[in-house]
């Protein structure tokens, strides 16, 4: 899956300036990070752009997208480029060539060592594998706060790690189809 485009943090104001000193700033959803992928899916880490995160991303920069697609976002709506005002529609059953990704991970650091939760399949990051039943064993207490606290997360091997809600509990192999992955960087 190729990566085509790459957005950084947005400002939460958007509209005060606007306004004139009078605050009718976006929610947190402005903030919203994506990325453009070829193709109607997102890589493993990232889920399609919700339509309000588009509404409220795109609400004043709309400039930031690349000006003639339209581009696949969740639900099965879509977005249009600059060339159509952002223009959102929902429903839209056409194939499309591009998707509007934002990150469904959360890193973090045990012992200089980096960890990726990854959220919504069984998948690592591109550059992570699935943390091994030993290492997991060793750090479960660290590693299970990030799971979730009611979670079960996929780890190598075919096994789990539960959540705090299930007192960070581990297996080895667990045949269930799990949401999420723990992940680890490839050295």
């Amino acid at each position: 899956m190729k990566h085509i485009y790459h957005m950084t943090p947005m400002r939460a104001l958007l509209c005060s300036l606007i306004a004139g000193g009078i605050s009718l700033s976006a929610p947190a959803q402005a903030q919203t990070v994506f990325g453009v992928y070829e193709g109607e899916a997102c890589p493993a880490g990232y889920t399609p752009l919700a339509p309000v995160d588009a509404f409220w991303t795109f609400l004043a920069r709309c400039d930031e997208l690349p000006y003639s697609g339209v581009f696949r976002i969740a639900d099965g709506a879509s977005i249009d480029g600059p060339w159509n005002n952002c223009q959102q529609h929902a429903n839209d059953t056409r194939e499309l060539e591009y998707t509007l990704c934002k990150p469904n991970y959360q890193l973090f650091d045990i012992d200089g060592t980096t960890f990726a939760v990854v959220r919504g399949g069984e998948q690592c990051l591109e550059g992570f594998e699935h943390v091994d039943f030993a290492t997991a064993s060793a750090y479960s207490d660290e590693i299970c706060t990030h799971v979730g606290y009611w979670g079960i997360a996929r780890i190598g091997g075919g096994g789990s790690i539960d959540g705090v809600g299930y007192n960070c509990g581990i297996r080895a192999t667990d045949s269930r189809q799990l949401g999420d992955a723990i992940c680890v960087e490839i050295e």
